[in-house]
């Protein structure tokens, strides 16, 4: 019988390959413009990162986010906050986002109920989704010139194991190694802005005790962008060019 190597070495036959996958389901991923990614998990939980409804690739209505189950928000920065309230008013979705920044939400209408704090080192589970909350180097100040708690990143581990690490913006910090060498991200979207070497040196951490990474996905950024060359120029001196996939808007894209 034909058989498939894997990257870890593991050989399975096509057909117990397939019966995992559908054992296992998969995972949706859909691109809605700069930092707005759709995950939605084999069982149909949805989660949405950094909302922002009026992105330049945008407008999203929003009557296309519902359902949508989970939001979140790094930090306050407009564009890496987006629209929770709104979105969070329509569906009933679960805001996680760091502790003052949360309550800054909850004081302009988001529902209390709605509002899951995440502090760093922070593990849960909800609705069998696991997110593991890590540290980022960004800003959080919100709009009201108040400080916003520490600036946060994701490591969101779907029903079947699957396991996709959200940063924001920046996260390029000493422990980074540490943390992907226990969650073991599958996939990462990475924060490209303005930095193309930072960009690539978080991809390079993210690879540290951590062979399970397929797939570096650029974000902050539009389609066509002129920095998404620079990005894979930075990812190719580190020999780590074959991990940058850049997806097609509103395209639905399935994983593992």
């Amino acid at each position: 019988m034909a058989s498939i190597s894997l990257a870890f070495g593991v050989v399975l036959s096509a057909a117990a390959l397939a019966q995992s996958a559908q054992e296992g389901g998969k995972v949706k991923v859909e691109w809605l413009g700069h930092e707005f990614y759709r995950l939605t998990s084999p069982k149909g939980i949805v989660v949405l990162t950094s909302p922002w409804l009026g992105n330049p690739d945008g407008p999203i209505a929003l009557a296309d986010l519902t359902p949508t189950d989970f939001i979140l928000v790094p930090n306050a920065h407009n564009d890496d906050m987006g629209n929770p309230i709104e979105i969070a008013a329509q569906s009933d979705a679960t805001v996680i986002t760091p502790g003052p920044l949360g309550r800054w939400l909850v004081s302009n209408g988001l529902k209390q109920e709605q509002f899951r704090r995440a502090g760093i080192g922070d593990r849960f589970t909800l609705k069998g989704i696991t997110f593991k909350i890590a540290p980022s180097g960004h800003d959080n100040t919100l709009p009201s010139g108040a400080d916003g708690g520490p600036s946060v990143a994701f490591f969101i581990t779907f029903e079947n194991g699957f396991t996709v690490f959200y940063n924001g913006h920046s996260t390029l910090l000493g422990d980074l190694p540490l943390y992907a060498a226990l969650y073991k991200p599958d996939l990462a979207i990475l924060g490209l802005a303005g930095d193309p070497p930072e960009f690539a040196q978080v991809a390079r951490l993210l690879t540290n005790g951590n062979p399970k990474l397929k797939r570096v996905i650029p974000s902050h950024m539009r389609p066509d962008a002129v920095i998404l060359k620079e990005g894979k120029k930075e990812l190719d001196q580190l020999g780590l060019g074959n991990l940058m996939y850049v997806p097609k808007l509103r395209a639905i894209e399935e994983y593992p």
